[in-house]
């Protein structure tokens, strides 16, 4: 378990809490579908570390972020009309153009083009990747981006969608360490694989024994490796690729050239933003994953919590009665992240007891405690060269080659 000051470490990010800072200085921070910026369309209300932006898609096709408040006093842009490459302010018509000069002051008659040229508004590099908006809110020049796999896929081969959960974004990227809950937690669906004819047929492994685990720390994040021995002497694996700090690559399928993605980011202390969904790099999404994420959710807000009298979520007794394990029938996802809300806002992890499974959970938390003491001293707690591209892996071994050597 963690002392109290470990645990606000870990969860606290706004104002000049370290890990927030960290974030800021050293990370590329996911913050939007990019489906959901429309060229001349509504600007979008974007919350990160305690903070309030807005973003949006130019005429031609460009990105603006800036902060939300309008320079002149303070009301919201994300209120804006978004025309000609500018958002002009409704309450009394300043103008700001994507790259954040304010270019009109209508109520300064003569001077309305010069008026705002002292004016600063706050804006903040962007990229477009993996069916993201990524944004940068440091100071200095941005980093390199993430060694992630499927930025530059075409929209074919990646789905992602958000959803904002009332609880603190650790909680998150826990959630995606714990190889165990897996076989549990999500079984009913899980069960659904076990034909021969899935995609993703060895999945349903989980469901028969409980894995050891074994974890290798990286300069980039870490890895950690579920490994379930099977009767026949062969070893199911399972690797998770962990970038810090909050995106964790997951496998989905018996190859590391496809996954699932979850990205827990911080809105604040209080919730965060998943966004998940699949990519693969050889050709279109699989077909059960397709099937998964179609309907009539909206990819914008996939998972809508509605805690309800009794703090149940929606859970379906019935269902649970007519054999569903969890009772949560709506998307495999919504099981984890009603879990991280009945967890508490933020976890007391001063009060928990841990057992072996939770091994890559203790990893995971020291490797972050590690970070932040090394970067409050200009440091880096592992130094090193960081891959282009890592990825998960899902696949059955003799038990042979060591795992890292396959990952």
């Amino acid at each position: 378990m963690l002392t109290h000051e470990q645990n606000r470490l870990l969860t606290e990010v706004e104002g000049d809490a370290p890990f927030g800072q960290m974030m800021r200085e050293r990370y590329w921070m996911p913050c939007a579908r990019s489906a959901a910026l429309v060229a001349d369309g509504a600007p979008q209300h974007v919350r990160l570390l305690g903070d309030n932006y807005v973003a949006f898609r130019a005429t031609d096709g460009r990105i603006g972020m800036f902060d939300e408040a309008c320079p002149h006093r303070g009301a919201s842009l994300v209120l804006a009309n978004n025309k000609d490459c500018a958002l002009r302010c409704i309450y009394h018509g300043w103008k700001i153009d994507v790259s954040g000069e304010i270019v009109d002051v209508p109520s300064e008659g003569a001077r309305a083009e010069s008026f705002g040229k002292g004016i600063k508004v706050n804006t903040y590099p962007t990229f477009e990747g993996g069916g993201l908006l990524w944004v940068y809110l440091g100071k200095g020049d941005p980093p390199a981006r993430p060694p992630i796999p499927f930025l530059d896929l075409d929209e074919s081969r990646v789905w992602v969608c958000r959803s904002v959960s009332p609880s603190n974004w650790f909680q998150g990227v826990e959630g995606t360490i714990d190889s165990v809950h897996v076989g549990t937690l999500h079984q009913s669906w899980i069960s659904g694989y076990k034909d021969d004819d899935s995609p993703n047929p060895s999945i349903a492994l989980t469901l028969d024994s409980h894995p050891r685990y074994e974890v290798e720390e990286t300069p980039y994040g870490m890895k950690a490796a579920a490994i379930r021995d099977l009767a026949d002497g062969r070893q199911y694996l399972r690797v998770t690729n962990y970038v810090m700090p909050f995106v964790s690559l997951v496998p989905a399928g018996n190859t590391d050239r496809e996954g699932t993605v979850f990205i827990a980011v911080p809105r604040d202390n209080h919730e965060h933003m998943l966004f998940w969904g699949f990519w693969n790099e050889d050709g279109p999404r699989i077909e059960a994953e397709r099937d998964m994420t179609s309907g009539t959710r909206d990819p914008d807000n996939w998972v809508h919590f509605e805690e309800g009298p009794n703090r149940t979520w929606g859970q379906d007794r019935e269902a649970m009665a007519g054999g569903h394990f969890s009772g949560m029938t709506g998307c495999i996802v919504d099981e984890d992240l009603i879990i991280q809300a009945s967890q508490g806002v933020i976890q007391d992890r001063t009060r928990e007891h841990l057992c072996s499974s939770d091994m890559g959970i203790g990893r995971l938390r020291r490797r972050l405690l590690d970070e932040i003491a090394a970067w409050q001293n200009g440091l880096l707690a592992i130094d090193g060269p960081i891959p282009e591209k890592v990825r998960p892996l899902d696949t059955i071994t003799d038990g042979d080659q060591p795992w890292r050597e396959l990952v």
